[in-house]
């Protein structure tokens, strides 16, 4: 279900919302604060006793009843005229006066029946009352005020700081909604050239000042993805590019024998063009697996891993070769623990065997030695493919792993991927291949090529 525009989450209305909260838990700890200091000043200082002092003042110079009667009428009507402009109060204002004799001059309706001086509580015609009693020379002046509510009270305080609250709010929404719509410019200049990068394909650095600490991180991502994706795209054209030249070759030999085996006059011609056929056939279908195996490994995409025992499997690839070393005249050899389980990309490491010894078999004469080691090092397993065949310049091995790179001064067919692909598998791995010398022979040294894997890899012994 889409939302509608409005009701969709954005920054704005984010921190809107949080003003809001903000502005609500200080309302109500405001709120608490003032009941807390109404409930004191009630039990201290409450309303009533003030105005008893008020009026006990204002009769204690007077000792006429009549006249101090109407004295407390005239004020008794004042403060219950400003008391009905207030709502708060629930009703008006009692008052008796009583002479020392016991005579009641003065009744303001119900009669205010207080036995003890000072404040207290009563219940006058069924409601609670707050009362104040003060005797003096010549008058006892009772008072009973209406007794509030907690309800009445909280509503009131309420009222009264949400009415503040109401007039403070614009005053910060508006420098609030400044900033936030100043402060998120730099997003929408970003947003825009993202989109311009999606309409034009550019790869290019974004160079969108975001100004902001907090939004910079940002930025730096996507030049930094940006970037790998200017890297892969580079390796995907690279490849393509080198793809095209090294199928160009044996296509143009397909090509070739197959316009010599429909030319061919005699038996013989149509054999050795047949054999030439199937040369390139079996050319061209190595190149295009080689290729296929190094695209997947350019793919990032993780691959679960698979437990498997390395020696073993070391020992199930040798035996794979044996036919071939046998019929060059070539020496196997693995040197390994009797164990060692392993949980890695077991594909990666079939081509990385599989094209080490591959390499090695290619290069290692008749009669010449090859040996697969295994050793537990505290970095990791560690796999070693050495021979004792011609070897690999110093100048050269920095060179052995790019594509389609062949070494000189010699007439070993050969793709120049098995390698790359290797070296490839080995990062698959989280591994890396490295160059040493090799098994020692008669006027020099072969080559070791050496697979470090993590002890990551390691199972239970």
């Amino acid at each position: 279900m889409t939302l509608p525009g409005w009701l969709r989450p954005t920054l704005a209305r984010r921190l809107i919302g949080a003003l809001l909260l903000a502005f609500s838990l200080v309302a109500a700890l405001l709120l608490v604060e003032d009941q807390l200091e109404i409930q004191q000043a009630l039990a201290s200082d409450p309303g009533v006793r003030q105005f008893g002092r008020q009026l006990a003042a204002g009769l204690e110079a007077i000792d006429d009843p009549a006249l101090a009667a109407r004295v407390l009428d005239a004020h008794l009507r004042h403060i219950n005229g400003l008391r009905d402009q207030k709502p708060i109060f629930p009703g008006p204002l009692l008052a008796q006066l009583v002479d020392t004799g016991g005579r009641s001059i003065y009744v303001s309706g119900l009669v205010v029946d207080i036995t003890q001086p000072g404040v207290g509580e009563h219940t006058i015609a069924g409601k609670t009352y707050w009362t104040y009693r003060q005797d003096s020379l010549h008058w006892s002046l009772r008072l009973a005020e209406p007794a509030l509510s907690r309800g009445t009270l909280l509503s009131f305080a309420g009222w009264e700081l949400g009415k503040q609250l109401l007039l403070a709010f614009p005053l910060v929404l508006l420098p609030l909604w400044v900033g936030v719509y100043t402060g998120l410019s730099p997003l929408r200049r970003f947003a825009k050239r993202l989109h311009e990068l999606d309409l034009t394909l550019d790869l290019a650095p974004l160079g969108v000042d975001l100004r902001y600490r907090e939004l910079r991180p940002l930025g730096q991502a996507f030049d930094a993805l940006l970037q790998r994706l200017r890297q892969r795209r580079a390796r995907e054209r690279a490849w393509l590019h080198e793809a095209a030249h090294e199928l160009r070759t044996p296509l143009a030999v397909l090509a070739t024998q197959a316009h010599a085996l429909v030319q061919a006059r005699d038996a013989a011609a149509r054999e050795t063009a047949a054999a030439a056929l199937q040369q390139a056939i079996t050319r061209s279908a190595h190149l295009s697996s080689q290729l296929l195996d190094l695209a997947s490994f350019d793919n990032d995409q993780p691959v679960p891993r698979a437990s498997l025992d390395l020696t073993h499997f070391c020992a199930d690839r040798l035996a794979e070769q044996a036919g071939v070393s046998r019929e060059r005249g070539i020496v196997l050899e693995l040197v390994a623990p009797e164990h060692m389980p392993v949980q890695v990309d077991a594909v990666a490491l079939h081509s990385v065997l599989q094209n080490l010894l591959d390499n090695a078999l290619r290069y290692v004469g008749r009669g010449g030695r090859i040996e697969v080691s295994l050793q537990r090092l505290p970095d990791g397993p560690r796999l070693d493919v050495a021979d004792d065949g011609p070897g690999i310049a110093p100048a050269d091995r920095l060179l052995v792993f790019e594509r389609f790179w062949r070494g000189a001064g010699h007439d070993v067919p050969g793709t120049g991927l098995g390698l790359a692909i290797a070296a490839r598998a080995a990062e698959r791995l989280a591994g890396r291949i490295t160059l040493e010398d090799g098994l020692a022979r008669p006027g020099g040294c072969g080559v070791r090529f050496a697979l470090q894997l993590p002890a990551s890899v390691l199972g239970l012994p």
